[in-house]
């Protein structure tokens, strides 16, 4: 399962890294926008599926079920080894202005981690 956050610009690496039978799940837009051209021959030779949510504008008693389910279903799966969060990149704190220039580049594939 690929969890996009930045928008459509990332969607041709979450296909390359996706696995068959995978899905994507979009939850945020913000960085590369909402728009994108899908290769349904991607789609199909992954039998993969693409689905989107947002919590935004969700009234409170949805949000905190959301949260409970989070934490029941994901959070043991993180301690089990068994999902990971990519890092594209480490910084040490003192560089942030150059992790920021990095952020701002896109093209990432993972987190950019700042290190104390």
């Amino acid at each position: 399962m690929v969890l996009e956050l930045v928008g459509a610009g990332n969607l041709a690496e979450n296909f390359q890294s996706l696995a068959t039978g995978g899905r994507i799940a979009v939850i945020g837009v913000g960085g590369t926008g909402p728009k994108a051209e899908i290769n349904l021959g991607w789609l199909m030779g992954k039998r993969a599926r693409i689905h989107g949510s947002t919590l935004r504008a969700r009234p409170l008693e949805e949000k905190a079920i959301a949260m409970r389910l989070v934490e029941r279903e994901v959070l043991p799966l993180f301690e089990q080894g068994r999902l990971s969060v990519p890092v594209a990149e480490t910084f040490a704190l003192d560089d942030v202005e150059q992790a920021y220039e990095r952020f701002r580049a896109g093209g990432k594939l993972g987190k950019l981690v700042l290190l104390p």
